[in-house]
C-alpha cells in the first residue's frame, strides 16, 4: 500500500508540473499575442512612416501615438477598423491635403488626437463610414473639422473641441447622406454629443438624410449658422428623424436653419438658442408628412422663429 501511495503522489506531482508548464506556455503565448495587438508610432515618425504602420496593421489593432509628440506634414489614409490612440499627440497637416481620410471604413475609432489642419482642407474626412467613433479630439485651423459624406451609419462624434475652421467651407461637424434607398426607420442612428465648436462658419451641418441624436453641444461664434439641417428638396433623400436636445447656441446670425428637410420625427427639447437675428429659420422647402411627430418643449428662444416651424408642431409646450 505504501508503494502504491508513493507512486500515486509522484504521478500527481508530475501532472501538476505538466499543468504548470502548460499554463506558463499559454501565458507566454498570450503575452506575445497582446503585444502584437498594438503598433507604436514613435516620436519623429514621418507621414510615410505612419502610413506604413497603418498599412501593415491588422484589423482592430491599436495605433499608439507617442504621448505629447508632434508629427508634421501629415496626410494619412485609412480604410479599415483601427483604433487611433492619440495620447495627446499632435498631427500637423501639410497645408494641401486632408489630415486623416477614413473612407470605406467599418469600426474605426479615433481618440485623443490634436489635429492642426494647417490649411484649407479637412481634419478628419471620409465617405462610407460605418460604426465609427470620433471622440476626445481637438481640431483647429482648417476648412472642415469632421466631414463624413455619401453614406454613414452608427457614428459617434463625442466630446471634441473644434475652433478656427473658417478657411474654406468652415463646418465644425458635417454629416451628409444622400442615399435615396434609405429606410430611415430601420437605419442605425448616429450621435453628435458634447462637442464644443467655435469660430466656424457652420457649427453643425446635417445634409440629406439624418437619423440620430444631436445633444449637449456648445456652438458659439458661428459666422453664418449654428446648426444647418438641409435636405435635397425630395422626401426620398432629405429625411430628418432626430432628437435635438440640450444644445447651447450663442452669437450666430441664425441659430438653427431647417432649409428643406422632410421631417418625419423631431424631438426638440431643452435647447438654448440666442442668435443675432432668428433662432429658428425655415424656407419654402421645409416639409413634413401628415403623420409626422414634432415635439417642441422646454426651449429658450432668445429671438424669433418662423411661423412654418411653429405650425408644424405636434406638441408645443413650456418654451420661452
Amino acid at each position: 500500500m505504501d508503494m502504491i501511495t508513493v507512486n500515486t503522489k509522484k504521478e500527481l506531482n508530475d501532472m501538476e508540473k505538466s499543468r504548470l508548464g502548460i499554463l506558463i506556455l499559454l501565458v507566454t503565448i498570450g503575452s506575445f499575442i497582446g503585444s502584437a495587438s498594438a503598433a507604436d508610432v514613435p516620436s519623429g515618425s514621418s507621414n510615410s512612416d505612419i502610413q506604413t504602420i497603418l498599412n501593415n496593421a491588422a484589423v482592430g489593432e491599436n495605433i499608439n501615438f507617442a504621448s505629447g509628440a508632434t508629427f508634421t506634414g501629415i496626410h494619412l489614409n485609412c480604410s479599415k477598423a483601427l483604433n487611433f490612440v492619440g495620447n495627446g499627440a499632435t498631427l500637423v497637416g501639410d497645408g494641401s491635403n486632408n489630415v486623416l481620410t477614413i473612407s470605406s471604413s467599418n469600426g474605426i475609432n479615433i481618440n485623443g488626437l490634436t489635429i492642426n489642419v494647417n490649411g484649407y482642407k479637412n481634419g478628419i474626412t471620409g465617405s462610407n463610414v460605418i460604426n465609427g467613433v470620433i471622440e476626445n479630439n481637438t481640431i483647429i485651423n482648417g476648412g472642415d473639422a469632421i466631414n463624413i459624406y455619401m453614406t454613414y451609419e452608427n457614428l459617434t462624434i463625442n466630446n471634441n473641441t473644434i475652433n478656427n475652421m473658417s478657411t474654406s467651407y468652415g463646418d465644425g461637424i458635417s454629416l451628409v447622406n444622400h442615399n435615396t434607398a434609405l429606410n430611415i426607420t430601420s437605419y442605425n442612428p448616429s450621435t453628435v454629443t458634447n462637442n464644443q465648436i467655435s469660430d466656424v462658419t457652420y457649427g453643425i451641418f446635417l445634409g440629406g438624410n439624418f437619423k440620430g441624436t444631436v445633444s449637449d453641444n456648445i456652438l458659439t461664434d458661428c459666422s453664418a449658422i449654428g446648426m444647418n439641417i438641409t435636405g435635397k428638396k425630395a422626401a426620398t433623400n432629405g429625411i430628418l428623424y432626430a432628437n435635438i436636445t440640450n444644445n447651447d447656441i450663442e452669437d450666430t446670425p441664425l441659430g438653427i436653419e431647417f432649409e428643406h428637410p422632410y421631417v418625419q420625427y423631431l424631438f426638440f427639447d431643452s435647447n438654448s438658442i440666442n442668435s443675432n437675428t432668428c433662432n429658428i429659420s425655415t424656407n419654402s422647402y421645409y416639409n413634413y408628412p401628415s403623420d409626422r411627430t414634432i415635439i417642441v418643449t422646454n426651449n429658450e428662444f432668445g429671438s424669433s422663429y418662423t411661423t412654418a416651424f411653429y405650425n408644424s408642431h405636434t406638441i408645443w409646450a413650456d418654451n420661452n
